[in-house]
C-alpha cells in the first residue's frame, strides 16, 4: 500500500529561523510585535519606513510587514520595490482598522495591526512559503 504526500503528515524544521522586519511608524506597535515574535523563535529587525528597503536588503528579510497610512499608491510602490530585490521578501501590508479597512487592500495581502499573535504568526508562516523565487543571474541583467 502505497501512501500519497497528501496523507503523510511531516514536520519540517527549518535549519535557521526566518526573518522578519517590521516597518512602521508606531514604535510600540514595532516593540510589542518584535518581542512577541522573537519569543516564538523568528530573528526580529524594525526600522523606520525611510529604511525599509535598506534594512530588507542588508538582514535578507524573508517576510516584511510594511505598516502604512492610508495611501494604497505608496505602499504598492514599497512593496514593488521591495520585490525587486535580488533576494525578494514576501510583504505583508499591516492596516488599522476593521474589515473594510482589510478590504480596501484588496489585492494586496493585508494584516490587521493588532491582530493576535498566533493569527499573526499563521499569517508570516504563509507569506513565508510563497516568497518569491530569487532572480537568476540573466535576469538580473535585465533590472
Amino acid at each position: 500500500m502505497t501512501t500519497s504526500p497528501a496523507d503523510v503528515d511531516v514536520k519540517v524544521r527549518r535549519l535557521q529561523p526566518l526573518r522578519v522586519l517590521l516597518s512602521g511608524r508606531d514604535r510600540r506597535f514595532l516593540r510589542v510585535t518584535s518581542f512577541l515574535l522573537s519569543q516564538r523563535g523568528y530573528d526580529v529587525y524594525d526600522t523606520s519606513p525611510r529604511k525599509t528597503l535598506e534594512t530588507a536588503e542588508r538582514a535578507r528579510a524573508d517576510v516584511v510587514l510594511l505598516e502604512t497610512d492610508s495611501s494604497r499608491a505608496m505602499a504598492a510602490r514599497k512593496i514593488a520595490a521591495l520585490q525587486a530585490l535580488a533576494v525578494a521578501p514576501s510583504v505583508l501590508v499591516v492596516v488599522e482598522g476593521d474589515d473594510d479597512e482589510q478590504e480596501r487592500w484588496q489585492g494586496l495581502p493585508a494584516v490587521r495591526k493588532w491582530t493576535p499573535i498566533e493569527i499573526l504568526v499563521e499569517q508570516i508562516e504563509a507569506a513565508a512559503l510563497a516568497r518569491p523565487t530569487p532572480l537568476t543571474e540573466s535576469e538580473r541583467a535585465y533590472l
